[in-house]
């Protein structure tokens, strides 16, 4: 049976795709990371706001108000560039999912043709294996 002479290109683009899934792994991971840090201070920001809205009821002076006001400009400011950098690792995360969908159908592609490669060399044996029984059995009856 003759080798399939793209196996060296499968090789690579299986090594390829691994690669990819694991950068894709990892976007994902840090996409996933910074979403869960961006509801956490969203979440800490809202329960902040309600701090100083219940201050605010039951009386505060001007300074500690000015505190409120002051950290919830951190919070908000926080809270922007959190979401930012959200938007920045999900571009990651979508680029490395073209990447590995890109090496996914190159190992298709690869895979494709060894299957074919393997149809053809077994039809191949099939005929010679055929060939050498009909010349056996021929020559069985001459003698």
């Amino acid at each position: 049976m003759a080798q399939f002479r793209f196996d060296f290109l499968l090789k690579l683009a299986l090594d390829e795709r691994e690669d990819a899934a694991k950068a894709l792994q990892t976007a994902q991971g840090a996409w996933l990371g910074a979403r869960a840090k961006q509801e956490q201070v969203d979440a800490f920001r809202n329960e902040y706001r309600n701090r100083l809205t219940n201050n605010g009821q039951n009386g505060m002076t001007v300074t500690q108000w000015r505190d409120f006001q002051l950290f919830l400009v951190k919070l908000d400011t926080a809270s922007a560039q959190q979401a930012q950098e959200v938007v920045r690792l999900e571009g990651n995360y979508q680029q490395a999912l073209l990447a590995w969908q890109e090496s996914e159908k190159k190992v298709k592609g690869f895979e494709a043709l060894k299957d074919r490669h393997l149809s053809t060399e077994q039809r191949k044996d099939g005929v010679r294996e055929q060939k050498q029984l009909d010349d056996f059995n021929s020559r069985q009856r001459r003698h």
